[in-house]
């Protein structure tokens, strides 16, 4: 039987739009739970971390498993799994199984994500790669973009439990559709060998560094918790990558990264998302403390880049197919430098109007760099490791959002103090202190993500340099 290219895309689209409205559907119920079970905003924060944790420490071996024993099977369970997750959480009778249910939930939502660009990298000819991709990322933004809508008015009409069980039908109608549409996975020949040792070690040092990194910001950079937990965290994976060198079944091939090509394109994407949260973090308190603006017309003007990545990343996927996708990964880049540059004209005096097209750059920017970059990264390996770049990339992007969260809360908040500081010595009251010393801090961590996204400009063009070079010795 003949796969239907668009009928597998959609399929996956579906699963990974349930899975990305997940953060954002949840977030914007905190409040309600912290009500509900009577209990602090630190707690009810779980509900998030330990998705995240599990996500993110358990794709590469997920991954691996797919490549080994079929990616179909895998992604199959993980809707299982993640449906199961919702209908639990739903049901949760107290913060602790509210959480407990979200970290079984998160084992689902990684088996689905680290095999989705895998399958639909299979499902579309090499040079309709990038369209495929691309076209996968619009569900990225609209489960972005709904998450919010959908969540608040949820909350609004029902309660929250409503955020679970209303996806519970997206899930029983991706595992039919997956069922129907992907093709059925070939049985490898000889024994299926998984290296338990190294899956352990990159899980644990995985799961260390991002709760390491993700206590700066309540204990800063230098306090001892940040310090052992990242510390043991980067250690284990530097013991990880050491194993897996002399692994007869590796979790991931170090050759993989001997390719300039595929490292320097993982090495941009990580960079990319690392950049991220100078926009996703500190551009709410910018908008709503710094202008005034209510949450709802903040929360608009930000989908602006939400739906301009949305349209831009089937464009790119589309051009990079027919002209290369390093160009587009470095024009992406580009745009995402600029759209940060022009942010260090916002002050307390911004319109809407005036911010409105400097984060439609930066939709542009982001839209047409991902499908790029994913590209490049999935053509780069060969079948039998697609699901392990798959994974790979799941995980450089949240560990990334990780990383960048952190560095930027952390170092939003000294310089914001120190300005503040400053204001109040001038004899300016507490509340137009912490106002004007918004802008200046926001700037500070604008000019980190300015620096990050021209390397992601250089990284970009490394394939074109790679080539030029084989040729020449050829």
């Amino acid at each position: 039987m003949i796969q239907n290219k668009w009928k597998v895309l959609i399929t996956v689209a579906v699963t990974t739009m349930t899975a990305t409205m997940d953060a954002s559907i949840t977030n914007i119920a905190f409040p309600v739970l912290t009500r509900v079970f009577e209990t602090e905003v630190s707690v009810v924060m779980w509900v998030t971390v330990a998705f995240v944790l599990v996500s993110t420490s358990s794709m590469l071996i997920i991954g691996k498993i797919g490549d080994m024993i079929g990616r179909k099977r895998i992604f199959l369970a993980g809707i299982i799994v993640f449906t199961l997750g919702l209908s639990a959480c739903a049901l949760a009778g107290s913060i602790g199984q509210l959480i407990f249910f979200r970290a079984l939930q998160a084992v689902g939502a990684a088996m689905t994500i680290s095999c989705g660009a895998a399958i639909v990298t299979e499902a579309f000819p090499p040079h309709e790669v990038g369209k495929g991709l691309g076209s996968m990322g619009v569900s990225v933004s609209l489960g972005f973009i709904a998450g919010p809508i959908v969540g608040g008015l949820l909350l609004d009409v029902l309660d929250w439990r409503s955020i679970f069980y209303v996806r519970v039908p997206l899930g029983v109608a991706a595992f039919v559709m997956a069922i129907l549409f992907l093709d059925t996975d070939q049985p490898k020949p000889g024994k299926i060998r998984l290296d338990f040792l190294g899956a352990l070690i990159s899980s644990t040092g995985l799961f260390l560094l991002v709760f390491g990194v993700s206590q700066m910001r309540d204990y800063g950079p230098a306090s001892l918790r940040v310090f052992l937990l990242a510390g043991l965290g980067l250690s284990l994976i530097v013991v990880f990558v050491f194993f897996e060198g002399r692994a007869q079944n590796p979790i991931v091939d170090p050759a993989l990264f001997k390719d300039k090509i595929f490292s320097s394109a993982m090495g941009g994407l990580f960079l990319h998302f690392v950049a991220v949260p100078s926009y996703m973090l500190i551009i709410p308190f910018y908008l709503m403390v710094g202008l005034g603006m209510r949450a709802s017309e903040a929360g608009m003007l930000m989908a602006a880049t939400s739906v301009t990545t949305m349209v831009f990343g089937p464009v790119s996927g589309w051009l990079s197919d027919r002209f290369g996708p390093p160009w587009f990964a470095a024009i992406g880049a580009a745009a995402a430098a600029l759209s940060f540059l022009l942010m260090l004209w916002f002050d307390l005096q911004s319109s809407a109007t005036t911010i409105a097209p400097v984060f439609i750059v930066l939709g542009v920017g982001a839209g047409t760099f991902q499908p790029a970059n994913n590209s490049i990264i999935m053509s780069a390996v060969d079948r039998e490791h697609l699901g392990t770049a798959s994974a790979l990339i799941a995980t450089q992007r949240q560990v990334g959002i990780a990383v960048g969260m952190a560095l930027t809360g952390t170092l939003y908040a000294s310089w914001q103090g120190r300005y503040q500081e400053g204001f109040l010595q001038r004899g300016f009251d507490g509340t137009h202190a912490s106002e004007m010393a918004i802008p200046l801090a926001f700037h500070n961590v604008v000019l980190i993500s300015i620096f990050l996204n021209v390397v992601v400009v250089a990284l970009s063009l490394v394939p074109l340099w790679t080539r030029g070079e084989k040729q020449e010795q050829g």
